[in-house]
């Protein structure tokens, strides 16, 4: 069984991380604790969504290049949890051009209150685009937690701080 890695994180962070040392096809449980407000969603506690940026690079040159990941995520937001999150999406790069591949998600169809949404940045951190995602929160800066992992089939070190912030669109880039 993987350990258990607990992180507390509010806001944008720096830093670094190193996740999947070895030969392993399947990350740690990441434990991320989060309080993102959506400052542009109106009124304030009309539905917003939190999104994540991983530390896991997104580039063919990075090791995604025809080399499938699964981004799994479960947690929720809100003291009673009303938005509740329990998602895998399969992610990849095409080895020909860099396209990125994000949004295959496979949901638990009972929760819309989700909404997931898989992105890459459109900004680089340390030099590299990475794999974000969004998902449905109170607009408020209610809190609530989030585990993620991801499944490979080389093992990835990852060179960057995870970050999240608040926001109105699930679809826009907010890193």
């Amino acid at each position: 069984m993987a350990n258990l890695v607990t992180s507390t994180f509010n806001g944008n962070l720096t830093g670094a991380t190193h996740i999947l040392d070895g030969q392993s096809d399947m990350s740690e449980w990441y434990k991320l604790y989060h309080c993102a407000d959506a400052p542009d969603a109106s009124p304030a506690y009309s539905a917003g969504f939190l999104h994540v940026r991983t530390p896991i690079p997104t580039k063919i040159a990075d090791g995604m290049g025809w080399n499938p990941y699964i981004l799994e995520v479960t947690g929720y937001h809100t003291y009673s949890g009303e938005y509740f999150h329990n998602f895998k999406a399969i992610v990849n790069t095409n080895g020909d051009n860099d396209a990125f591949y994000g949004s295959q998600v496979k949901i638990d169809r009972g929760n819309a209150s989700s909404q997931p949404y898989v992105y890459e940045s459109t900004n680089t951190y340390g030099g590299k685009k990475r794999l974000c995602f969004s998902v449905g929160k109170m607009g408020c800066c209610c809190v609530g937690w989030l585990w993620v992992r991801w499944w490979t089939n080389a093992g990835k070190r990852t060179d960057f701080a995870w970050a999240t912030t608040g926001g109105a669109s699930r679809t826009n880039a907010y890193f």
